[in-house]
């Protein structure tokens, strides 16, 4: 490994809404077709602006459109991105014990801190406060999630969108 550590880290901001939406058009039109700048807004803010995530979801809901793209279409996309990336999400959840799924459950839901009040423990089944800090630090070494100082986060917002919808359907079974 001979450039093993031999530059610097450099973290880029993600690409806002604002510049992916023409590009995206662009693309589109290039082809022939067209998409609503609505359209192509909701699959940035879908995935969260994650750049292979744009681009991917794009070309799903590309692979769809004769002519424009179509909110069917989208829906159809995301069915697709999510099982194109689901056999990788099922070895993610694999190994994750009761109160690593309960605390994903409550990310999923929006909960983002606070997650030592008696609510929250109560509701997601966390058992006690004790258990948090445990939790929260081996789901963020296992890269599931970002823990910033105000808030923990799925790092993939597909995932995110996967975990949600399928630990819902589990749970209504």
């Amino acid at each position: 490994m001979p450039f093993y550590k031999f530059g610097d880290v450099i973290f880029l901001q993600k690409i806002t809404v604002e510049d992916w939406i023409p590009f995206i058009r662009n693309r589109f039109q290039e082809t022939g077709k067209s998409i609503s700048a609505d359209l192509a807004a909701n699959i940035c803010q879908a995935v969260d602006n994650h750049s292979s995530y744009v681009q991917q979801f794009s070309w799903l809901v590309w692979t769809r459109t004769e002519t424009e793209a179509t909110s069917s279409g989208f829906d159809e996309a995301l069915k697709d991105l999510l099982n194109q990336n689901s056999i990788l999400f099922y070895t993610y959840t694999s190994g994750l014990t009761s109160l690593q799924i309960n605390f994903l459950q409550a990310i999923a839901d929006g909960i983002q801190d606070r997650f030592s009040h008696k609510e929250i423990l109560s509701k997601y089944n966390l058992g006690n406060s004790a258990n948090i800090s445990r939790v929260r630090k081996s789901l963020e070494n296992k890269e599931l999630i970002d823990v910033s100082p105000h808030a923990a986060t799925f790092n993939d917002p597909v995932f995110r969108i996967w975990f949600k919808n399928e630990f819902r359907r589990q749970s209504n079974r």
